[in-house]
């Protein structure tokens, strides 16, 4: 998708969704994660659950958890919007 494209998205707040996942340890927030950016086109839904794909930092890899928050955008086109 173009930068034109995705400001003009950004335009219209009415079709904005801000979402925050919250649970505790082990209950699968990054799975859900890669799911999403999955769902979205952003990662094969192979790799979903695997990639771990919000996780950067080497210390959250090598210990198996999620240590900071991070921020994705997706677009989702729902019944041709």
């Amino acid at each position: 998708m173009a930068e034109k494209d995705i400001q003009n998205l950004m335009k219209k707040q009415d079709k904005i969704r801000n979402i925050a996942i919250a649970a505790h340890i082990d209950h699968g927030k990054t799975t859900f994660s890669d799911n999403l950016l999955a769902g979205a086109g952003m990662m094969s839904e192979e790799l979903a659950g695997k990639q771990l794909a919000l996780d950067f930092h080497e210390d959250e890899a090598a210990r198996g958890i999620t240590i900071d928050s991070a921020s994705v955008s997706m677009i989702h086109n729902i019944g041709g919007e």
